[in-house]
């Protein structure tokens, strides 16, 4: 017999794989534990809501921090290991810390005979950051995929869910240029939207 339990279909491992690393501090913005709250508020139900739950964290977020974790998991009545068993499993979550714009480079046959190692040096350069790294000012990702589906686009990036192809190195660095952008943009609003400090 295993010594695994089952809460509602979620199984819990003997011990949480990942205790070690969740002694680590994080600082996350307070406004996290009001975003659970509220999504709770607004969606009724048991433990059947966690994996839309660590959806919406991770997109606030960027990644899944233990303390999240563990705080979703008194939430809904689970165990931290059974919350970790459930983010483990499923490859679109993560639990390190993610850019706002996440790159990556198609490398199939179609963009890499038509030079998306090209774009990929170009990325390194423009965004200072090697490939499966985070940009210093935590903005970018850059990673290589092993196909896009969008050959007929080659050579092609998908920067979060959006494909950009037939792409040169002028066009990705207009890109870039065009997120840094819309970065600042955004960090110079409040939270409200209404411009932040000057508006005030």
């Amino acid at each position: 017999m295993s010594d695994a339990s089952t809460t509602d279909g979620i199984s819990e491992p003997s011990a949480f794989f990942g205790a070690e690393q969740a002694q680590i501090t994080e600082e996350l913005d307070p406004s996290i534990w009001s975003e659970i709250d509220g999504f709770l508020a607004s969606n009724p139900g048991g433990q059947e809501r966690l994996i839309p739950l660590l959806h919406m964290v991770q997109e606030s977020v960027g990644y899944l921090p233990f303390a999240a974790q563990e705080y979703v998991a008194d939430k809904l009545g689970l165990s931290p290991a059974q919350v970790y068993g459930v983010v483990s499993f499923y490859n679109f979550f993560t639990t390190t810390p993610r850019g706002r714009y996440q790159f990556k480079v198609c490398m199939g046959t179609a963009c890499f005979v038509r030079q998306a190692q090209r774009l990929v040096d170009a990325l390194r350069a423009d965004l200072d950051v090697e490939l499966g790294g985070l940009s210093e000012d935590g903005l970018f990702n850059l990673d290589q995929a092993r196909c896009l589906g969008a050959c007929g686009l080659a050579p092609a990036v998908m920067v979060n869910n959006r494909v950009y192809g037939e792409l040169t190195r002028l066009k990705l660095k207009k890109l870039v240029q065009s997120l840094r952008s819309q970065a600042d943009r955004k960090s110079k609003k409040g939270p409200d939207g209404s411009g932040g400090e000057a508006s005030r």
